[in-house]
């Protein structure tokens, strides 16, 4: 009974009736960007490559709209001897973006500018080295710096996704760039594979399996492929998560009697009881100074969002609007929770302030599940299932259309974002 109290927090079925949320816009208009690029003595494709991944990264992160050149007023070169912000005025530019790439060897230098035209200001000027052949990862880093330096916020267009892929009875560890390329399997034929969460070195998995009926807990090594359990009670063993130090794993455990949050030392081995109450309590999830976890309890009588200090054990209920609110991930900066809400039978993507306020409910419809953080804390993956098939999407931290990150004939779920 346990265990099925525990699956109807996060699988009440779906169904569509008139629209509960009113779905939160911030009125945020993307950056004109005007993005140019040249190569010195390379070949075409290399350069038209390059141009290409850091345009789609920019326009990804929806804090940018590329303007079509054939709106441009100079070429690059020009530009290059020369920038006159006038000319970019006339059209709209919000941000000028250039590059020259060379190659040297195995060694790639790209030279970028990146100007304000309507301060008339050069926000920055840099050289960067790569030493790889590769010409991919090398887009991604100068779609970083093009973000940071119009945005002041850090870019994370070489971050990579892990996500569950179901295949009938059983399900793979697919991993990729966060833009869907060099996708691999990195783990196959796990049975009822739930809950991943990575370790902070990005290289050990703890993940939710089953052996026969049973539930048990196991860790997975990414670079070795070594499983090991390292949670096999009696009853419910589900729900890991890691601390930021990667020392401990938070899970839930139902062995003592009641389903409660439990610690779980990777040094000692050894594992102790962190909440004690007769209530559910569910999906861990640390909060990124270490200092405290939020998970889901029931304990007042509906699912709600609590947090526990781990210092003292004090419990702090932090969703206090709605009759139903699980599944929280703390954002990388530790200032909003996102998590799901639940509103006469229609899911949301949610977030909220650490201490339960301004709930922004972003995306409805379907059911949504496992919302997970981009590591600047600008983009948001979740799941959704519609006509009986999950699929991964992303969707703006501060509102904005889903896009669609697998594709609609995969059984996608579960999705990291490694940071």
């Amino acid at each position: 009974m346990r265990l099925i109290a525990i699956l109807l927090l996060t699988l009440i079925p779906f169904v569509s009736p008139a629209a509960e949320f009113e779905i939160f816009q911030s009125g945020y208009q993307p950056l004109k960007l005007a993005w140019m690029s040249d190569g010195e003595d390379l070949n075409t494709s290399d350069t038209r490559l390059m141009h290409a991944i850091v345009r789609k990264d920019l326009e990804s992160s929806r804090s940018f709209v590329a303007l079509n050149p054939f709106s441009f007023l100079a070429d690059i070169k020009q530009v290059r001897s020369n920038v006159d912000y006038g000319d970019w005025r006339i059209i709209g530019t919000d941000i000028l973006a250039i590059a020259h790439l060379k190659k040297t060897a195995d060694q790639w230098n790209v030279d970028i500018e990146v100007h304000d035209p309507f301060r008339n200001k050069l926000l920055s000027k840099t050289t960067l080295t790569y030493d790889n052949p590769a010409l991919r990862p090398l887009a991604h880093r100068i779609a970083n710096h093009i973000y940071q330096a119009a945005t002041g916020i850090p870019g994370d267009f070489d971050s990579h996704i892990l996500f569950v892929s179901k295949r009938g009875k059983t399900a793979d560890l697919v991993y990729m760039d966060q833009d869907g390329a060099n996708r691999q399997l990195v783990g196959r034929n796990f049975r009822l594979l739930l809950s991943p969460d990575l370790s902070p070195d990005n290289n050990v998995v703890a993940l939710n399996t089953y052996v026969g009926n049973h539930p048990r807990l196991e860790t997975f090594e990414l670079s070795t492929g070594k499983r090991q359990t390292f949670g096999d009670f009696p009853g419910l063993n589900s729900t890991p998560a890691w601390s930021p130090n990667g020392r401990y794993i938070a899970a839930t455990l139902s062995h003592t009697g009641y389903t409660q949050i439990h610690l779980f030392d990777t040094k000692t081995h050894r594992w102790r009881q962190l909440t004690h109450h007769r209530g559910i309590d569910t999906s861990p999830n640390w909060a990124p100074d270490g200092k405290s976890i939020a998970f889901t309890s029931d304990r007042n009588g509906s699912p709600q969002i609590y947090s526990i200090r781990l210092s003292d054990g004090q419990v702090e209920q932090i969703s206090k609007q709605g009759p139903y609110n699980t599944s929280p991930i703390w954002s990388p900066a530790g200032d909003r929770i996102a998590f799901i809400a639940l509103k006469n039978w229609q899911y949301a993507i949610s977030t909220m302030r650490s201490d339960g306020t301004d709930i922004r409910y972003l995306i409805s419809g379907g059911q949504v599940e496992t919302p997970a953080w981009s590591s600047n804390g600008q983009m948001l993956l979740f799941s959704r299932k519609v006509r009986g098939v999950r699929s991964i999407f992303k969707v703006p931290s501060w509102g904005g259309k889903a896009e669609a990150v697998t594709g609609p004939m995969e059984d996608a779920s579960d999705p990291i974002w490694t940071h």
